[in-house]
């Protein structure tokens, strides 16, 4: 488990598969308790994300897998937990993935919170309650598997903690952050992505409706809508499933019933 922190640390995103059945939680438990304590992070803000992600797998299988037991072990889109770094290291995310179809416009974390009156879903109160604790955030977005046999389309419930890592992604000029941008969208079955460089920047066209420049160690991602954000290189993760998000979005525009 110590090798997933110095993933994490080197600017990239460890990824375990869940056990689709009851211990599901114990393993997220497990991992999160490891890679976090291997990045020093205080211990009461790995015994809060021990507690979130529990609750988080929990659901998962309450919930996407309708609490009982696969019969077969699936080769691709079994839950997942992710975990890296943002922010020039000043944020943790913990994400919990699953492949289940959410129709609609996915809510924010304030949505997804249960009604008082509902009788269950108090893990997300939980949730709420400590990512407020720790000045965090959390919500939920459509996204796709890392591990498996191929890509499978789902959501993630995610959380993100603030703290301070030593954080050491390798220094990429733009033609090289754009090629691993290109990798880690290809593994996430998001292809051809065309990749063009000149005047000391690279751009990528990923879609229609989204391009970005790499340029002056910066990713500049065009969005839907005239949206956009920038995000040093070293983000190239987050940069990824920002793009992976907005591709599933305007894939379930699409799709009848989605």
């Amino acid at each position: 488990m110590s090798s997933a922190g110095g993933v994490v640390r080197a600017g990239g995103c460890a990824v375990w598969a869940l056990p689709p059945e009851a211990r599901c939680a114990g393993v997220a438990r497990e991992v999160v308790r490891e890679t976090l304590g291997a990045l020093r992070l205080p211990d009461g803000m790995v015994d809060d994300a021990e507690t979130m992600v529990s609750e988080l797998a929990t659901n998962v299988f309450v919930h996407a897998l309708g609490g009982r037991p696969l019969p077969t072990m699936p080769t691709a889109g079994l839950p997942e937990v992710q975990i890296y770094v943002r922010k020039q290291g000043t944020q943790v995310v913990v994400r919990v993935f699953d492949s289940a179809a959410w129709c609609g416009t996915v809510p924010d974390g304030a949505n997804l919170r249960p009604p008082p009156e509902a009788e269950g879903g108090r893990g997300l109160e939980l949730v709420n309650a400590l990512a407020v604790e720790n000045r965090g955030r959390w919500g939920a977005h459509r996204s796709r598997s890392q591990l498996g046999s191929a890509p499978v389309s789902g959501k993630v419930v995610y959380f993100a903690l603030p703290v301070t890592v030593a954080w050491s992604p390798p220094r990429r000029d733009c033609l090289e952050a754009a090629r691993e941008l290109r990798r880690l969208l290809d593994a996430r079955g998001i292809r051809p992505v065309q990749l063009g460089q000149g005047w000391q920047m690279a751009v990528l066209s990923v879609r229609a409706e989204i391009t970005v420049w790499v340029r002056d160690e910066t990713f500049f991602v065009t969005l839907p809508g005239g949206d956009g954000a920038c995000h040093p290189v070293g983000d190239v993760v987050e940069v990824a499933e920002e793009i992976v998000r907005c591709n599933e979005d305007l894939n379930a525009r699409v799709r009848p019933g989605a």
